[in-house]
């Protein structure tokens, strides 16, 4: 089986060294030729939204996935017309905004911190008010490790906070004090082989907020 990944930083760079023990074989599609997989992977060097490297990329994969969550939707969903693309691009569209995937997950009954959107700037005395002090504020998409973030313990935390906020989507998040973080990647292999049965097939994206149990088929 090959199965075609979309980003090949360190996080694909893993996931391919525990997938040839497995017998699987990757094919990598990432916009910088310094991308590490090329060490140890078929690499495509193309823009995530060149529809003629897609098309190209896509020839001969069994199935598709990428390796972190801000991989344009675009791509994933052009690539699910031609090839199984898992998980299906409606959870990556929810992973890219964490507003949309606290909503989702208070539609589905799971438990999530308190939070506020902060649709502008004006909107955060509000925010602070309704989820209290200490809080986390962040944009709605991108940013990572710190980047993109402002831990709010005070007043003064918010008023500084206030100063430096970009013209972006944000949610206001009530503060966990975490003991210990775990992070797992999870996946079910299909009953058979994927060709003749693609069952029982389950993934968790790069997002740690939300896991997707893909549809069985018999």
């Amino acid at each position: 089986m090959t199965i075609g990944i979309l980003g090949g930083g360190q996080l694909g760079y893993m996931l391919a060294l525990a997938g040839y023990p497995l017998g699987l074989h990757f094919r990598f599609l990432d916009p910088s030729p310094e991308a590490p997989v090329g060490r140890i992977a078929n690499r495509v060097t193309s823009d995530f939204n060149d529809q003629q490297a897609l098309e190209k990329f896509s020839h001969g994969l069994e199935v598709v996935t990428y390796e972190f969550e801000n991989v344009p939707v675009a791509a994933a969903r052009f690539l699910a017309g031609r090839v199984p693309v898992y998980p299906p691009e409606i959870a990556l569209e929810e992973a890219q905004d964490r507003l949309r995937e606290k909503r989702l997950f208070s539609r589905l009954e799971i438990p999530t911190t308190e939070f506020a959107e902060i649709a502008k700037r004006e909107d955060l005395d509000a925010g602070v008010k309704q989820v209290g002090l200490p809080a986390m504020l962040k944009t709605c998409r991108m940013g990572y490790d710190g980047k993109g973030q402002w831990l709010l313990r005070t007043p003064e935390d918010v008023e500084r906070a206030r100063g430096e906020l970009p013209d972006v989507p944000l949610i206001l998040e009530k503060f966990v004090p975490l003991t210990r973080e775990l992070s797992s990647s999870v996946a079910a292999q299909a009953w058979n082989s994927w060709n003749r049965s693609r069952s029982k097939a389950a993934a968790i994206p790069a997002s740690p907020a939300i896991a997707v149990a893909m549809p069985t088929h018999h």
